[in-house]
């Protein structure tokens, strides 16, 4: 019997660590910027020698998206990206490319991918702009689609595949 309480005990005591270290979660995501007022913000830009702000793209609507070169998510959808860029990108519709990580790594992977939208850099800026815009764990790729009067219109969580993102701009635009 005593045997069998010390089991239990022990069982019990691991559960609650293991509960404790809260392991395996699922990153937090705040969606209750979708409706208000998109923050503003401003970020050290690839190639500019003046930063990029949300507000010189007033009047657009924006996908913002913030990722890294080494992350896999983010590498699989860049390529769609780039190619809705090319088909949408103009006077009515941008992507806004937020990198969480150094201006050489950014540029190195710009290059090598020809990004054809504005990119800024800068992990521990990119990261606080992220965590405002709901994303507070750094989980990536995180986008947000902004609105032409600068509100936050939908948060997207993972990649975006091609033909989501052209339903999304079927219906923004």
């Amino acid at each position: 019997m005593k045997k069998i309480i010390n089991i239990l005990f022990l069982s019990v005591l691991s559960a609650t660590l293991l509960i404790a270290c809260d392991r395996g979660r699922q990153p937090i995501f705040d969606k209750s910027l979708i409706g208000k007022t998109a923050p503003a913000f401003t970020l050290p830009q690839l190639g500019q020698a003046s930063p990029l702000s949300l507000a010189d793209h007033k009047g657009k609507l924006v996908m913002l998206n913030f990722w890294a070169s080494w992350c896999p998510p983010c590498r699989e959808e860049m390529p769609t990206f780039i190619k809705i860029q090319q088909q949408y990108g103009g006077d009515k519709f941008t992507i806004l490319g937020a990198s969480i990580e150094d201006e050489e790594s950014v540029k190195r992977y710009a290059d090598e991918l020809k990004i054809n939208y504005p990119v800024t850099y800068g992990a521990d800026q990119a990261s606080k702009v992220a965590a405002i815009y709901g994303d507070p764990d750094g989980a990536l790729p995180y986008s947000v689609l902004i609105s032409p009067e600068q509100k936050v219109l939908d948060i997207y969580t993972g990649i975006i595949k091609e033909e989501d993102f052209k339903e999304i701009l079927k219906t923004h635009l």
